[in-house]
């Protein structure tokens, strides 16, 4: 896992997938969730999907590795006059945090900073955190992309970190051990400036 806080020494304006605006497959996975229920945005950064649906009327949690990216995210939060709850932590440790009863949780582009050998961990805490009938969705860069840093498994970004590119095979083996799939499938991103391939996978958490 890319472990070093890659919103330190960086402007904000040049992290590549800083956008202000959830995109629409994000957004329209929420009619899964009724306004006024509780999100848990995973892998936050700086704030501003979060602070999105905070402005909609959902309540919000906040979980990312990074200090800086929660700092920034709680004045984001103070400064909308937002209300949210946000943490600095790594969810490949093991954690005891308590959260009030998510209705959903998603990760946008967040899991291939995750190398396989940390998914496992991860993938448990993620579950951990959701209550019965929770909706989770995980959408991270496929390895049949060709746009993005040549070929292979693990690719160089311009900004130094190194992803780890996945199959559909592998998010299903994963996520499948914990989580009821309802929908996975190859999708195309929008990206600075051309688009990706990513692997979708929406999941629900059920009784085995």
């Amino acid at each position: 896992m890319n472990r070093k806080d890659i919103y330190k020494g960086i402007p904000f304006d040049k992290i590549p997938w800083k956008r202000e605006t959830p995109p629409d497959i994000l957004i329209n996975t929420m009619s899964l969730a009724p306004l006024s229920s509780h999100l848990l945005d995973l892998g936050c950064g700086l704030g501003h999907y979060a602070a999105y649906f905070a402005q909609k009327g959902y309540k919000i949690s906040g979980i990312d590795i990074s200090h800086t990216a929660i700092k920034y995210a709680k004045q984001l939060f103070e400064t909308k006059k937002l209300k949210g709850d946000f943490y600095g932590l790594d969810l490949c440790k093991p954690t005891n945090i308590a959260l009030p009863p998510i209705k959903l949780a998603y990760e946008f582009e967040v899991l291939h900073h995750i190398y396989p050998e940390y998914r496992e961990r991860y993938v448990q805490n993620v579950c951990k955190l959701l209550s019965e009938k929770s909706y989770y969705l995980s959408i991270s860069f496929s390895e049949k992309d060709q746009n993005f840093g040549g070929k292979g498994k693990y690719r160089k970004t311009p900004i130094g970190t190194e992803l780890y590119f996945s199959s559909v095979k592998e998010v299903q083996d994963l996520m499948s051990k914990y989580f009821r799939i309802l929908e996975i499938k190859e999708i195309e991103l929008e990206g600075k400036p051309i688009p990706h391939q990513a692997v979708f996978c929406l999941m629900q958490k059920v009784k085995f």
